[in-house]
């Protein structure tokens, strides 16, 4: 969806992306993953060790919440400034992709919700080609995430991503509504 996005103009902040690299270059996370995990949670080359972070929350599974919360205020911060950077330029239009965007509160800085839906088998079978990861670690992602009847509710515009539903047509409409 964000390369269609992309296509089309509208610039996307990709959560997952801008994460990762924020452990890195945030600051204030850094220091507050440090105090939480400990020092060596930081390669000597100054990122973070994601195996050993991996490893820590394996072994509590806890902490994976206490590092979101942690994390997530320091994309919320990053998505601001970006935004902004955005309006400086007189751009109208932004996307913010995130598979926890109601989780994590990031519904608050936008303007509506747009969910992308498609059945779980579909999703499933999807995941694992894209991850080259097994159907039991792919079911236990989902497990984490929303219920698709949920993220409906909750949205405020419906994309199907099936064979029946084209994206494109769909984005398409959706554009028309939101720029008029």
């Amino acid at each position: 969806m964000a390369r269609l996005l992309e296509e089309r103009g509208i610039p996307v902040y990709d959560t997952d992306s801008r994460a990762k690299a924020l452990y890195d270059t945030d600051e204030e996370l850094r220091e507050a993953m440090i105090a939480l995990c400990g020092a060596g949670i930081y390669a000597p080359s100054g990122s973070l060790d994601r195996k050993a972070l991996a490893s820590l929350i394996f072994a509590d599974r806890s902490l994976l919440g206490q590092v979101n919360a942690l994390v997530h205020p320091a994309v919320r911060r990053d998505f601001v400034a970006w935004r902004e950077g955005l309006s400086t330029e007189g751009k109208r239009l932004c996307a913010l992709e995130s598979a926890l965007l109601l989780d994590a509160g990031l519904d608050a800085y936008t303007d509506g919700v747009l969910a992308i839906l498609a059945d779980d088998t579909l999703r499933l079978q999807r995941a694992m080609a894209r991850d080259g990861a097994s159907e039991e670690a792919i079911r236990a992602r989902m497990q984490h995430q929303m219920p698709q009847e949920e993220l409906a509710q909750r949205a405020d515009f419906l994309i199907y991503n099936d064979e029946a539903h084209p994206l494109p047509p769909q984005l398409d409409s959706l554009f028309d509504k939101l720029l008029d």
